[in-house]
């Protein structure tokens, strides 16, 4: 059987599906419009989730037993700008997706769901599984909605499906353009010499995961089909922005150029996960910890300096 991964040039989806060759199982993904190919290891089919027709999804499903769900066209700046897009791009094409999931019974579906916007303002830490939801971006809204058609799918139609909280994921191959990694982000500026951007006073509380041990998790969600969540994924430790400065600053043994600027509404103060219920019905924890992380970082991101020297 294959597995099926939408988002399959993402920031996630590239490090899974380089992840499911290693392991040698058939393998399919989708990314943003256009057409099909088949360079590469697999074949890629190149769709727009919310416009495609339900025949193309049953096309699409053939031969799959799993179905891991990474796409996502929003971030929080973006899903609060223009929350109509966000629910249209997203939301519908999760459940245009579902509808055809539900005529096949044996697909399991991993849903990457947020680990921290779903939650909203943290009530106590770290934040376990049933904590209250109640999310201050359009990005957390749309994400828990796509959640809570799951869970109707899972009831009303029986679809197999488990929906991973996913903390701050972080590491080589992030696209830090798009607004999101910041400690991908902040490695990246440190390194170059440029200047590193703190909405806020630096107190804000996230919980950092590396993007393979997030990837172990989701496979780990893909085989356990008895399991349905929702599960937090995370590093369960918090880490605040200044100590991500802290960290630079020990690694590249000088402090990085840091400027201030105003906090934003839609960021939380402070996120930190409960990884206990993955650890006990995924047998997952992760490996790699922060300082870990950005030492490879700061390592990776500095031998690609003469290749830009070069340009």
């Amino acid at each position: 059987m294959t597995a099926l991964v939408i988002g399959a040039r993402g920031f996630l989806g590239t490090a899974l599906c380089r992840e499911l060759v290693r392991q040698g199982g058939p393998l399919k993904g989708t990314v943003f419009r256009g057409h099909s190919t088949t360079d590469g290891p697999f074949p890629i089919h190149r769709v727009d989730l919310a416009k495609t027709s339900h025949k193309v999804f049953c096309r699409l499903l053939e031969d799959v037993d799993t179905v891991y769900h990474l796409a996502w066209s929003s971030i929080p700046q973006t899903a609060t700008a223009d929350p109509l897009s966000d629910l249209r791009n997203n939301v519908v094409g999760l459940v245009k997706l579902l509808e055809a999931v539900r005529q096949r019974p044996s697909v399991r579906v991993v849903f990457a769901s947020s680990g921290g916007a779903v939650y909203g303002p943290a009530r106590y830490l770290p934040i376990d599984e049933g904590h209250p939801t109640s999310p201050v971006s359009a990005y957390g809204a749309s994400k828990l909605a796509a959640e809570n058609y799951l869970a109707f799918y899972a009831a009303q139609y029986e679809v197999n499906s488990v929906s991973l909280r996913i903390s701050n994921a972080y590491g080589t191959g992030q696209n830090i353009a798009k607004g999101l990694g910041a400690v991908t982000a902040f490695t990246h500026a440190a390194v170059e010499g440029r200047p590193i951007t703190i909405y806020g006073d630096g107190s804000t509380l996230r919980d950092y995961v590396w993007v393979d041990d997030v990837v172990s998790a989701l496979i780990a969600a893909g085989k356990s089909r008895d399991v349905i969540g929702p599960v937090n994924v995370g590093s369960g430790v918090g880490s605040t922005l200044l100590s991500i400065i802290d960290e630079l600053e020990h690694h590249l043994r000088g402090r990085p150029n840091v400027i201030m600027r105003e906090a934003r509404r839609f960021d939380v103060p402070a996120s930190q996960l409960d990884i206990r219920l993955a650890a006990n019905v995924l047998g997952w924890k992760p490996a790699v910890d922060l300082r870990s992380g950005i030492d490879f970082l700061c390592s990776h991101f500095q031998s690609l300096l003469p290749l830009r020297a070069a340009q």
